[in-house]
């Protein structure tokens, strides 16, 4: 195994890496910053990372502080 799999929907990604986080993991979601925004093809549609963070360790049962 190569140690790493592609998601390349960035939602999934989001939510798969928060479901197998270990106790002491750190998660790093790099690469969008303060946007609120994902451009899809000539699409420009709402995303933010930190939304997307806080459901997912709440669909997790965690906190929702980032």
């Amino acid at each position: 195994a190569n140690g790493y799999i592609v998601i390349p929907d960035r939602r999934q990604a989001i939510r798969r890496a928060i479901e197998v986080l270990q106790p002491g993991d750190l998660l790093v979601v790099a690469g969008k910053g303060h946007e609120d925004y994902q451009i899809i093809g000539t699409k420009r549609f709402h995303f933010d990372d930190r939304e997307e963070i806080r459901q997912a360790l709440q669909a997790r049962g965690g906190t929702d502080e980032l």
